[in-house]
């Protein structure tokens, strides 16, 4: 070589040839997810709003507002015609359209006829899958974001009324506690009231006295009956205003079972998508932790329905009630029982980097399970449940309205004992005829008064001021905390800052093969003739001439490594490493090459090129091998790329030692075998081999 220019400048050519490859491919793409905002999305609003509660409303609108807001895709904003005949063309990938009964259906949630609404998306699956795939993200983020800002404002206003009620009935709590207690202590001193009434009109004794001691045990009656004259129509209104508040928390609750099972659902696509769809151990990590915030999501949920129901369920008990809220606590131990089996998938997935199909199974049944769970807890809430609350509601509503009748009926009392007061300071001689009068008064209201006891005991003071707090909630906050109950903060383990570098492993190992398979296609496997070579040996020959193709290789390896660094700047976390790991994985791919084309010649080259195309499919590089045919996965650990590969990520996204260690002894074992078969096959082919090399040559049509 050194003799000759021409053979210098081939070299040459072919040491840089294999990095242009990996360098190309990799700058290609670099970060192809930058340039979404350029993919075209055609918007079509035919939403023609509503009034509601004299105020118009148009979802359709607010929607399109937003999207312009909206940098991550090229929305487009236009017509029904236009956007059906761009998504047919090809101007747009997908159409988007917001149908004109749209705000309308949203609305219908507040009234008996409720309709879902619904966005049509259209996409061209032909032009471009990948295409196909960020606009299908871009229409569920759309939908979402619609479903939670939806849920939002309709709690936002359920709780605003909570809210109104709350301070009411807290401007009055220990005016309502003081008059509920003195009604009470009235009833209970009743008999000693009417027993010192007929003994003073027994005796006709001093009215001062007599006086006196009605007071003392009578502490409050004649005040408290005034207030409660006072209060009665507030108390009603507000008694309306709450059973109104409740109905529309109970249909809250039918929304909020609704939504669970829609989120069953989508882990259900989840899980099926374990054993099915995903492309490698992060993906499928990943999937599982989106699975697991989806099942946390749901049983914080559930566990605000089950706790609403309990507090309802402790103040007037039901089977129903019960029942209930024992299946939706039943839902959420499967909930975290799901959750554990997911842990441990995960665990048995990161170990060997396959699927366990019983325990995958066991999951998918328990989701399956749930499903089943949900239907039967929201048709129970719907037929019994529901029945049993809305009784809740209306027996409040009687129990306040019988209370105000016997308050109306009581409202005279204090008018009579004033009256019968005035009469008997005017003279001792009438104690006996007051006392007699006020007696029967008594009698005729002591009925009422135990009556109107009997019911204020039934609340305690500790549930009147808990249904106060209640009541008072910040209605922001619970109607934003019930449409989004968590937060996500996203925590990348060896993360890799681009698409490009995180492809880099895979083009530079390809390179390197490519590279060695272009050494053995123009470069002679044979030892020319030189003085002195008829001392050598077939096997010496061999191993010399691999020592010229090692040397070029090596001189790959670093081009390709090198470059990748300086003139294209992937991410890297060991640099060092990274050129070791080209270094040792060019070194084992050449002795494969040389061997297969030294041993078999051209039948050699074609075979070399095969078991690149094969390991290309089979060394989970680009996709997860778990995805691959089984044969793939049962061959995937003899294939050298698996673990060139897999050294390259462990420099570019952070080393362990252990991996690394694996992966180069892996390579080395592999160089091993192939030098081995160098060594005790080379000499028992070379003739058969030489003869067939020389009948094809024979033929004209080849070397």
């Amino acid at each position: 070589m050194r003799r000759n220019p021409i053979a210098l400048m081939i070299i040459a050519g072919l040491c840089i040839l294999p990095a242009l490859y990996a360098w190309v491919n990799i700058l290609a793409c670099w970060n192809p997810y930058e340039n979404t905002s350029t993919i075209p999305v055609a918007v079509v609003n035919q939403d023609k709003g509503i009034t509601y509660q004299g105020k118009p409303i148009n979802m359709g609108n607010t929607i399109v507002n937003k999207l312009k807001t909206n940098k991550q895709i090229g929305w487009k904003f236009v017509n029904d015609t236009e956007a059906n005949l761009g998504v047919v063309d090809g101007t747009y990938f997908a159409v988007i359209e917001i149908p004109g009964n749209f705000s309308e259906s949203f609305v219908s949630v507040l009234t008996d006829a409720t309709k879902k609404p619904e966005i049509i998306y259209k996409v061209d699956t032909k032009d471009n899958p990948v295409a196909g795939k960020i606009t299908e993200a871009a229409k569920n983020s759309l939908v979402d974001q619609i479903s939670s800002n939806f849920i939002a404002a309709v709690n936002e206003s359920l709780f605003t009324s909570f809210n109104k009620i709350g301070k009411d009935a807290e401007a009055n709590r220990t005016k309502l506690i003081q008059w509920k207690d003195q009604i009470i202590l009235a009833n209970r001193n009743m008999g000693l009231i009417l027993s010192m009434l007929q003994d003073i009109n027994s005796r006709s004794g001093n009215l001062s006295s007599f006086l006196t001691e009605i007071k003392s045990t009578m502490p409050g009656v004649n005040n408290q009956l005034t207030t409660l004259a006072q209060v009665n129509q507030n108390n009603t209104n507000t008694i309306k205003s709450t059973k109104t508040t409740l109905n529309q928390s109970f249909d809250t609750i039918e929304t909020g079972l609704n939504n669970a099972q829609a989120s069953v659902n989508r882990i259900h696509d989840l899980v099926q998508s374990l054993n099915s769809s995903l492309a490698n151990t992060s993906q499928l990590n990943s999937a599982i932790g989106q699975i697991n915030l989806e099942i946390g999501a749901l049983n914080s949920q559930l566990t605000g329905i089950s706790n609403y129901l309990q507090k309802l369920n402790n103040v007037m008990p039901t089977t129903q009630l019960a029942n209930l809220i024992a299946s939706l606590q039943s839902i959420e131990g499967s909930l975290s029982n799901e959750t554990n089996q997911l842990n441990s998938l995960q665990q048995q997935v990161n170990k060997t980097n396959t699927i366990n199909q019983a325990l995958w199974g066991q999951i998918n049944d328990t989701i399956t399970n749930l499903n089943l769970q949900l239907i039967k807890a929201t048709k129970l809430y719907n037929s019994k449940a529901r029945n049993d609350l809305n009784s809740i509601a209306d027996n409040l509503a009687a129990a306040t309205n019988q209370a105000a009748d016997l308050i109306t009926s009581a409202q005279g009392l204090q008018d009579q004992i004033d009256s019968l007061m005035g009469t008997a300071i005017e003279g001792s001689q009438l104690a006996a005829k007051v006392s007699g009068d006020l007696k029967d008064r008594l009698l005729e209201y002591q009925d009422i008064i135990a009556k109107l006891s009997d019911k204020l005991q039934m609340v305690s003071n500790n549930d009147l001021a808990q249904i106060i707090t209640i009541l008072q909630s910040n209605p922001e906050l619970m109607g934003s905390y019930i449409a989004s109950p968590f937060n996500l903060r996203e925590e990348s383990i060896y993360g890799v800052p681009n698409y490009g570098s995180a492809m880099t492993p895979v083009y530079s190992v390809l390179a390197l093969w490519v590279g060695t398979l272009i050494l053995t296609s123009l470069l002679k496997t044979e030892a020319a003739y030189f003085e002195g070579i008829e001392t050598l040996t077939i096997r010496e020959k061999h191993f010399g001439k691999m020592l010229t193709f090692i040397t070029l290789a090596l001189i790959q390896g670093l081009i390709i490594s090198i470059g990748d660094k300086l003139l294209l700047g992937v991410y890297s976390v060991n640099t060092t490493l990274m050129i070791i790991a080209a270094l040792i994985s060019s070194l084992t791919f050449v002795i494969i090459t040389y061997t297969l084309v030294a041993l078999l010649g051209n039948f050699g080259k074609a075979l070399a090129i095969v078991y690149m195309i094969i390991q290309l499919a089979g060394s989970g590089g680009t996709y997860p091998i778990q995805v691959d045919p089984l044969i793939l996965r049962i061959l995937q650990p003899t294939f050298p790329f698996t673990y060139a590969i897999a050294a390259f990520r462990e420099a570019m996204a952070g080393p362990l030692i252990s991996s690394v260690a694996l992966d180069f002894f892996m390579l080395m074992v592999i160089a091993v075998i192939f030098i081995l078969l160098g060594f005790f096959l080379k000499k028992p082919l070379y003739e058969r081999v030489h003869r067939f090399e020389k009948n094809f040559e024979l033929s004209g049509i080849g070397e």
